[in-house]
């Protein structure tokens, strides 16, 4: 019985000593979600309550929002003339432009980063 009973610990100790095998650390995947608030420079052109920025590569019509409208106005100081172009650098979301005029493409305006002109002196 005593032989039986070291042949069941010895069995049981085998056992519960198996080492599983060990696992490889899961290498962890972080995937690079791209930021849709891009920076994009361009000429600013605003007609009435209608504006376009026209950069190299592309032509977007802009969103006229609260932002697009204080740009507009913050732009006056700027112009020579009512309908001047101001190169600017703003940060904005291109989306379809889902209305059957204008461009194909809209610009959201979400922030001004840069205006690319000297203001202009009014005593000259």
């Amino acid at each position: 019985m005593k032989k039986f009973l070291l042949l069941i610990i010895v069995i049981l100790i085998a056992v519960a000593c198996d080492n599983e095998p060990e696992k490889q650390p899961e290498m962890e995947i972080t995937e690079k979600v791209m930021d849709s608030i891009q920076v994009y420079q361009g000429d600013f052109i605003s007609v009435g309550k209608m504006a376009v920025l026209k950069g190299d590569k592309f032509v977007y019509q802009v969103k006229m929002d609260s932002v697009a409208f204080k740009l507009t106005d913050s732009l006056n100081a700027f112009k020579k003339s009512e309908n001047s172009i101001v190169t600017i650098k703003v940060k904005g979301q291109v989306k379809d432009n889902v209305q059957a005029t204008g461009y194909s493409k809209l610009i959201e305006i979400t922030e001004v980063v840069d205006i690319m002109a000297k203001p202009i002196i009014e005593n000259e």
